[in-house]
């Protein structure tokens, strides 16, 4: 349970590339730069597929790559992704974003660094992404873990704010966390607002969506007896949508409110969004 994901299931009236720039884009705002991103073709090398945003990492090691795999920030490496995307005809391609959520752990207004990665796929009239953000019981769960002086991300920065007790534990601020989940809601909200996706979840399962019956299956069978499986978030843009387990028992609806998104309803859980 070391993810949460995104999954969305649209129809665009762009290309391929066109739909990776304008959600990279919007994304930009709530997740920042991206890092790297992979162009999936066969006429792309083992090694040409990857493109490095050199201004995004702290490393000396783009003095030894070739320059044509590197681009100095993040808008030239979208655009040479675009230019991939097109030259090579990828229906596949993959997009490591830094993370822009606040740190919960330390008095002073920092950033988590989170990594974050987003699939594009290609299909006959559909587009998929697929969002992974990693560790979310540090960002968004209600009840945050609590870290040690001893914990790496701690190490690594030993002079900073970290709300830390005599015996070095270190617990959440608990305003910052409900921040990093109101984030994540809006973010998800303009989403939906801004693209009309036929289908989209957040949750901590893979979501598989069937557009033909309109139906969407938790993938993880576990979900049938861990309530944290079940979806936090999740939008039919098609009337008469359902969410199913993966045995195809409909998940109940009770433990659900919704919020009118223009013609259809946003449905969340009132236990991971407590500050409705």
């Amino acid at each position: 349970m070391d993810r949460l994901y995104w999954d969305v299931y649209m129809t665009y009236t762009k290309d391929f590339s066109s739909l990776i720039e304008d959600t990279t884009s919007f994304m930009h705002i709530y997740l920042g730069d991206v890092r790297e991103a992979v162009a999936h073709s066969e006429q792309i090398s083992k090694y040409g597929k990857v493109i490095y945003n050199e201004a995004a990492w702290d490393t000396n090691k783009f003095k030894e790559i070739k320059e044509d795999i590197t681009q100095p920030n993040h808008y030239e490496l979208v655009k040479e992704v675009r230019l991939r995307v097109e030259k090579y005809s990828c229906k596949k391609v993959d997009m490591g974003f830094i993370g822009r959520w606040k740190n919960p752990y330390q008095l002073a207004d920092t950033r988590l660094p989170t990594g974050i990665t987003t699939s594009y796929e290609q299909h006959e009239g559909w587009f998929t992404m697929h969002t992974a953000f990693f560790s979310p019981d540090t960002w968004f769960c209600l009840q945050c873990k609590p870290l040690f002086r001893t914990d790496p991300i701690v190490e690594k920065d030993a002079k900073g704010s970290w709300n830390m007790n005599p015996v070095g534990l270190i617990a959440p601020k608990a305003e910052k966390c409900a921040g990093n989940r109101r984030a994540t809601f809006n973010m998800v909200n303009d989403f939906i607002k801004d693209f009309r996706p036929e289908f989209c979840s957040l949750s901590m399962s893979n979501v598989y969506y069937n557009q033909e019956t309109n139906l969407a299956y938790l993938v993880d069978p576990d979900a049938k007896k861990n309530d944290l499986l079940l979806p936090l978030m999740f939008f039919f843009k098609n009337e008469g949508g359902r969410f199913l387990n993966s045995d195809s028992s409909e998940i109940p609806m009770d433990r659900y409110s919704s919020i009118l998104m223009t013609d259809q309803h946003l449905y969340y859980d009132k236990k991971h969004f407590d500050f409705f």
